[in-house]
C-alpha cells in the first residue's frame, strides 16, 4: 500500500515560524511588564501591559492569566539573570569578579525596582538559589585570596550589601536612581580595610534563610 507522506513534510514546515512567534511575543509581553512595573508599580494594569506590549488583553491574559503569575515570570527571569551575571563575574581576573558581580547586581535591581519582591531572594527557585551562592561564595574566596577584601567577610556579609543596596534604590527610586553606587563605593571602601571590629557576629546561613522566607 503506498501512502501519500506530503501532509506529513508540509504541516511541521509552519511549526517552527508558530513557536518562534509565540516566543517573541512573551519576551515582549515580559518587557512590557518590566517597563510598567518601573513606572507605575504593581499598580500598573494589564491593559496597560498589553497596550505597551503591541498586543490585545486577550493576547496577554492567555499566556498570563493573572498579574501574579506575570509576576513570578518576571522575577524568575530576573534571577536567571543573576545567574549568568555571577557567571559572566567569575570569568574575570581572580579576586575583581566580586565587585564586577555586586555593581552588576546594583544595575539590575535599579532596572527590574517595580516588581521585585519585598525581601531579596524571595520567590527565587532552589536550584538559582543554589548556583548564586555556589558562584559568590566562588567570588568571595577569589576576592579574599587576593587581597581584594578582608578575611573576615562571609557569604551572608555579601547578601547583606546587596540588601542595602536594594534599600538605597527603593528609597531613592527615581529621585535619584545613582545613588545606590556612591552607597557601594563606600562599602567596598570598608571592605578593603585590612582588620575590621565588628560589633556583632556575622548572620549565620539558617538566619538568612529565615529572613528570606519570612518576606
Amino acid at each position: 500500500m503506498v501512502t501519500d507522506d506530503s501532509d506529513r513534510v508540509r504541516q511541521p514546515r509552519e511549526r517552527p515560524a508558530l513557536r518562534r512567534d509565540a516566543a517573541e511575543n512573551r519576551t515582549r509581553m515580559l518587557a512590557a511588564a518590566g517597563r510598567a512595573f518601573a513606572e507605575h508599580g504593581l499598580a500598573a494594569g494589564m491593559e496597560d501591559i498589553a497596550r505597551l506590549a503591541g498586543v490585545g488583553p486577550a493576547t496577554l491574559y492567555r499566556r498570563f492569566p493573572t498579574k501574579d503569575l506575570l509576576v513570578s515570570e518576571l522575577v524568575a527571569a530576573f534571577y536567571d539573570k543573576l545567574v549568568v551575571l555571577a557567571d559572566e563575574a567569575s570569568e574575570q581576573p581572580p579576586g575583581t569578579g566580586l565587585e564586577l558581580f555586586l555593581r552588576a547586581v546594583g544595575q539590575h535591581i535599579a532596572t527590574s525596582r517595580g516588581f521585585l519582591p519585598r525581601t531579596w531572594g524571595e520567590f527565587a527557585r532552589p536550584e538559582q538559589e543554589r548556583r548564586l551562592r555556589e558562584l559568590t561564595t566562588g567570588l568571595l574566596v577569589e576576592a579574599q585570596q587576593a587581597g581584594l577584601v578582608n578575611d573576615q567577610l562571609t557569604l551572608t556579609d555579601v547578601g547583606m550589601i546587596v540588601w542595602g543596596m536594594r534599600g538605597v534604590i527603593e528609597t531613592t527610586g527615581s529621585i535619584a536612581p545613582d545613588a545606590w553606587q556612591r552607597h557601594l563605593d563606600l562599602v567596598m571602601a570598608g571592605l578593603r580595610a585590612e582588620r575590621v571590629t565588628f560589633s556583632q557576629p556575622p548572620l549565620n546561613t539558617r538566619q538568612m534563610d529565615r529572613v528570606v522566607t519570612r518576606g
